[in-house]
């Protein structure tokens, strides 16, 4: 008896739950049925750039990345990047002679910042979950690797008839200068218009972890390997022929690198 008390109560509830329904605008409608930015996990976009900064076992760099994709799983990457590269013999001296010495690398010829166009492939090992996680890929690129080598000028102390001192600077000549002369190093951008270019090629590869919880939005982080190759050594240190030593230079450099990356996809 009671549940037939209570059926024209319920016939006429689901009445009125309907006919509100069945009032929603059309446009309201179609923005309850878009997917948030938060829930377009499934979404495949088209195109992505992103902006790192990394460091290498030679030194420091940024680079700038825009790509599109091939497949789902695929996308071709093209990169632009400039780091400096330092020889593994490099280390900061002073005169201990002079007061208020400047410290300098002893033997250094040049300072060298690479310049890097190269286009690439980027390939999903794992997707991301859709509640959040990492996704892994895997990523190769191959371009031109050109260097540029800045000479490193000094400041050199000379006596002067009268006893007393100055110090003068001069681009550093490894059979003039020498410790008990060298009062420090000069003003970084001295010499720049002198700067040479050498030609070589470059080739990377790394693993990229990306662990962004939006989307549009790339967040990431990216270790690797690359290699830099050129025609001939790449003239950072002196070499003293005198001497009986090795060419203390190479025409390669190989490094591992550690990268962030932050950009957007669309």
């Amino acid at each position: 008896m009671k549940a037939y008390f209570l059926l024209p109560f319920f016939v006429f509830f689901s009445w009125a739950l309907f006919a509100q329904e069945s009032e929603v605008k059309p446009e309201k409608r179609k923005k309850q049925a878009t997917l948030s930015e938060e829930d377009d996990a499934g979404v495949q976009y088209k195109k992505v750039l992103t902006f790192g900064i990394l460091a290498h076992s030679n030194g420091f760099g940024a680079n700038y990345r825009w790509g599109k994709h091939l497949t789902g799983l695929k996308k071709r990457m093209y990169e632009m990047e400039f780091v400096n590269m330092k020889h593994p013999k490099e280390y900061k001296v002073y005169n201990p002679s002079r007061e208020n010495a400047k410290g300098y690398i002893f033997g250094k010829l040049n300072s060298v910042f690479i310049f890097r166009p190269s286009i690439g492939t980027q390939r999903v090992i794992t997707r991301k979950a859709e509640d959040g996680g990492v996704e892994l890929r895997f990523n190769y690129f191959i371009g031109a690797s050109i260097a540029f080598l800045k000479p490193v000028y000094l400041e050199i102390t000379y006596k002067l008839p009268d006893g007393m001192e100055e110090h003068r600077t001069e681009k550093y000549n490894p059979e003039e200068h020498f410790t008990y002369n060298i009062y420090g190093k000069a003003h970084p951008l001295k010499g720049i218009e002198e700067t040479k270019i050498l030609p070589g090629g470059v080739a990377k590869f790394g693993l990229s972890f990306e662990y962004g919880k939006t989307p549009k939005k790339v967040r990431s982080l990216e270790a690797g390997v690359s290699l830099d190759v050129y025609y001939k050594n790449v003239p950072i240190m002196a070499y003293f022929e005198s001497g009986g030593y090795p060419d203390p230079n190479n025409m390669y450099f190989l490094s591992l690198y550690l990268n962030i990356n932050y950009g957007k996809r669309w």
